[in-house]
């Protein structure tokens, strides 16, 4: 049997190594996206568009012709939609304990801009390093969007993975789930946290003095 040559959802949370994936899954020969980004695929707009679409409850992304792997948002937040598209594709939840990975998500995120696709998912809670309750809410969601997921794929291990960056690193889980050879390269290990600078946290104070960045909503 060959490599898989199907469709591949990573649907796991921001910082669960889901960089690493995408270029860990382009490694293996995948064309690969990792989010919606200006520049990531012809026509990319920082997620507007496919927000317009998905509201008119349209879930056929154009990228779903362009790509074979798909990471990070819109494609976490709606596996439900893209499961009932491609059920038999295969599905990859990145994982990581919960103490750590909300201290990640708190220091990445502070000073960035925030974007469309965190205002749909998050709603007012779209930056965790606004204040406590919003960190509690992307605890809360975390949590849920773990466990709606593990249970839904309970006993399809033919077609889901979970794997945990930070105990598991390395290709062998992965080149397994794919019967994909094992590459003679190290693991990569891409978009590592770090503080924002000050220079970035004053440019994010002086956009927003200027009405130049997206606020929360209710803000």
């Amino acid at each position: 049997m060959g490599q898989y040559d199907g469709k591949i959802f990573c649907i796991g949370f921001y910082k669960t190594g889901t960089t690493s994936l995408y270029d860990a899954l382009r490694i293996l020969g995948y064309s690969a996206i990792n989010g919606d980004r200006p520049g990531s695929y012809p026509g990319a707009d920082d997620g507007v568009t496919l927000l317009a679409q998905m509201a008119r409850g349209e879930y056929r992304l154009p990228t779903f012709e362009l790509f074979d792997a798909f990471t990070d948002a819109p494609y976490l937040w709606i596996w439900r939609e893209i499961y009932r598209q491609f059920p038999e594709a295969r599905y990859i939840l990145t994982v990581r304990d919960e103490g750590p990975w909300i201290e990640s998500c708190v220091k990445f995120f502070r000073g960035r801009r925030i974007r469309p696709m965190m205002v749909w998912m998050f709603g007012k809670y779209a930056d965790p390093s606004h204040d406590e309750a919003s960190r509690q809410a992307w605890l809360e969601i975390y949590r849920r969007h773990n466990e709606d997921i593990l249970r839904h794929f309970a006993g399809r291990e033919h077609q889901f993975l979970v794997l945990d960056p930070t105990k598991e690193p390395g290709w062998q889980k992965l080149c397994a789930f794919l019967n994909a050879p094992v590459p003679q390269r190290p693991w990569p290990h891409s978009n590592p946290t770090r503080p924002s600078s000050r220079l970035r946290l004053l440019r994010r104070r002086i956009r927003r003095a200027l009405g130049l960045e997206l606020k929360l909503p209710q803000e």
